[in-house]
């Protein structure tokens, strides 16, 4: 038997333990690195164990100086910045110059035999409309360029984002604890950054907002925030003269905790009648409201689990719901988030699972049947017009889609944790945890890619 060194046994290392190690090099702890990636601590102190005994080292700063020699003598991840990628690769999608070269050539060769047709159609493609580098350290971002281009603009965790039928943009900017808006390019915040509490009749600015973690609009294009107030979980609508009106209490919830910052306190879609669904991330069930007022537990029991396929939704057992949407039939869907699925529930009310087989740790699963594919901790959801469901994959830094015929596909990211590939071929892009998704009017798919403090579209979607 040969020595083992490190370098020897760096391809045995897991996708999931070359992030960990990449981390490890940024100088995060064990409990930064467990929110970054979604995980416990107790699952780290596990891969770090199996990254010490790949690799034959003792010591974290082993660790570093491997994740070093990987990037070929590069500098460590924490000083360079964000943007870096972790692991170096051959880039194996082509160029959108590429393309446009490409179809040039095969249109001249079909005008000149006149037989040849041009049925290859460009990768979809990703650019970033708002956001910048933080220039802090750690997990937060900051809060600037108001009354600017949104791509000068910092954010700070955005945790959800919605477009209007007018094509402005509204951004939960969770972490800096406002409501954002970008209208022809322009960011402003329309809902928070004052000091005044929260009530009736408060003028919007002059607001602070405690968890503005999901934001919605309904079929007059009016805001809605899903917040926390005194320990309860409440929606707030911006009314047209600029102040706050409460639209639904839902008594107290332990989403209300601060221990749960930085993690979406749960969902909300308002259907074309008016008709809302609320998710309550942390009492694992979803509230339903009908336009005259009227509350109601629409799926869950309100304990946590995984129970319930082909029954009523409100005898199943969800667990952590995050985003939520609806399709132009009615029904709902669920981000199942703690039980790394999607579930729908339908017209009748009855539930079942369209994608995850509940299994993490791996994203499998591409062009087969949803429900075999693996999901990691999905936040957000969007339905299209033509019945397809995205999904913001969000512990795996992925962006996925679940056909009409219920099969998944990839739409965006590699699955490595980083920050790239703008603009250029979304398969290409890099994130870091991603908690949602949305269409807006012409087609785009919109990201908030919460851990790189940034809005990104997809460029391309057919809906």
């Amino acid at each position: 038997m040969g020595t083992r060194t490190p370098e020897s046994e760096a391809g045995r290392l897991s996708r999931r333990e070359r992030e960990v190690a990449v981390l490890v090099a940024e100088g995060l702890t064990n409990r930064e690195i467990a929110n970054r990636l979604f995980i416990s601590e107790r699952t780290v102190d596990g891969h770090l164990e199996h990254i010490r005994e790949k690799l034959a080292v003792n010591t974290r700063a082993q660790v570093a100086a491997w994740v070093v020699r990987q990037e070929g003598g590069a500098t460590p991840a924490a000083e360079a910045g964000p943007a870096s990628r972790p692991v170096p690769r051959p880039r194996l999608v082509a160029h959108p110059r590429m393309w446009t070269a490409a179809a040039l050539v095969l249109a001249l060769l079909a005008a000149a035999v006149g037989v040849l047709r041009l049925t290859a159609s460009p990768p979809l493609t990703i650019q970033t409309i708002a956001g910048i580098p933080p220039t802090k350290n750690g997990q937060d971002g900051d809060y600037t360029g108001d009354g600017s281009l949104a791509i000068h603009a910092a954010l700070s965790r955005p945790s959800d984002v919605v477009a209007g039928a007018d094509g402005s943009i509204y951004i939960a900017d969770y972490g800096n604890k406002v409501v954002r808006r970008i209208a022809a390019g322009i960011i402003s915040t329309v809902v928070g950054s004052g000091a005044d509490p929260l009530t009736q009749g408060a003028f919007a600015t002059n607001v602070q907002l405690q968890s503005p973690s999901s934001v919605a609009l309904d079929s007059g294009g009016n805001l809605y925030i899903l917040e926390t107030r005194d320990g309860a979980l409440e929606v707030w609508t911006l009314l047209p003269d600029s102040t706050m009106s409460l639209v639904v209490p839902l008594g107290h919830s332990r989403s209300a905790s601060p221990t749960n910052y930085k993690v979406p306190i749960g969902g909300l879609t308002i259907a074309p009648d008016g008709t809302m669904y609320i998710a309550d991330r942390a009492e694992s069930k979803v509230w339903r409201r009908n336009p005259n007022g009227q509350l109601s537990i629409y799926a869950g029991t309100g304990v946590a689990g995984f129970h319930g396929d082909g029954g009523a939704a409100t005898d199943a057992m969800l667990w952590g719901p995050m985003g939520l949407a609806l399709d132009q039939r009615g029904n709902l869907y669920i981000a199942d988030t703690g039980n790394n699925r999607i579930r729908k529930v339908d017209a009748n009310r009855i539930i079942t699972t369209i994608a995850g087989s509940g299994t993490y740790y791996d994203d499998s699963g591409d062009d087969g049947p949803a429900t075999d594919a693996r999901l990691g901790y999905a936040f957000g959801i969007a339905a299209g017009r033509d019945g397809t469901i995205y999904v913001a994959d969000t512990g795996n830094n992925r962006i996925r889609k679940i056909t009409t015929s219920g099969r998944i596909e990839a739409v965006a990211g590699t699955g490595l944790l980083g920050f790239w590939g703008d603009p250029g071929p979304a398969l290409e892009a890099e994130f870091i945890a991603p908690e949602a998704v949305a269409l807006d009017p012409k087609g785009g798919l919109l990201i908030a890619d919460a851990g790189n403090h940034r809005i990104r579209k997809v460029l391309g979607i057919s809906n």
